[in-house]
């Protein structure tokens, strides 16, 4: 059983103590309640950090990948312009083929007319049919010369078609990648302004846009 104070001394003193302990209690509650907001900021701090971080090493692969990507276009447009110039070419050379052949057949249609009109003991006959022979052997020629010219045309447009399409597809992939970019730059300005105003929906919400950025690319680069 405790003793009431019979003093002013023993009651003040009495008072003072009681306010001591309770500004102590009062002052360890703000300590840990600053050392849990701390902890919690620099933990906060943290998590932005490594976002941060993950995002600018995805927005470096992305921005690597896309330049593979404006190369490839540019090959393969070097490559459509090529074979395109190079088919134009062989066409005029397979066009004057043809029209070497026509000549020929003409010569040769000629030749035959002035045969009926020579007797047949006539030599000059014996050198149409010599001449006749010779036409048509280099038509023969033309035909096979024109027949590979025709070969390397038709490949040389095939090259130029699938070298279209592989710009068409690259050309694709490279919209996709400037999608991916573009929304991973944004999560990373979100999750960067929460360093700032300290709102954790902020943080969670660039997450969220970097979720979707992150789908866009991995998308990109399976795209057909």
């Amino acid at each position: 059983m405790t003793t009431e104070p019979t003093t002013a001394n023993e009651q003040l003193e009495a008072l003072l103590e009681r306010a001591m302990t309770r500004l102590e209690t009062e002052r360890a509650a703000a300590l840990e309640l600053a050392a849990a907001a701390t902890a919690a900021k620099e933990a906060g701090n943290r998590r932005v950090s490594i976002a941060a971080l993950l995002l600018t090493m995805m927005l470096s692969f992305l921005g690597f990948v896309r330049a593979n990507e404006d190369g490839a276009i540019a090959r393969d447009k070097v490559v459509a312009l090529q074979s395109n110039n190079d088919a134009s070419t062989e066409w005029t050379l397979y066009q004057t083929k043809i029209a070497q052949r026509s000549s020929y057949h003409e010569a040769q249609d000629a030749l035959a007319r002035e045969a009926l009109t020579i007797p047949a003991a006539d030599p000059r006959r014996r050198l149409g049919r010599f001449h006749h022979r010779e036409y048509e052997l280099k038509v023969r020629q033309l035909d096979d010369e024109n027949r590979q010219v025709f070969y390397v045309i038709q490949e040389l447009r095939r090259r130029e078609y699938r070298a279209s399409k592989d710009a068409e597809h690259h050309a694709r992939r490279t919209t996709r990648y400037d999608m991916a970019i573009r929304t991973l730059t944004l999560a990373l300005v979100l999750i960067s302004v929460t360093l700032l105003v300290t709102r954790k929906y902020l943080f969670w919400f660039g997450l969220f846009v970097a979720s979707i950025g992150a789908f866009l690319g991995v998308t990109g680069y399976f795209l057909r």
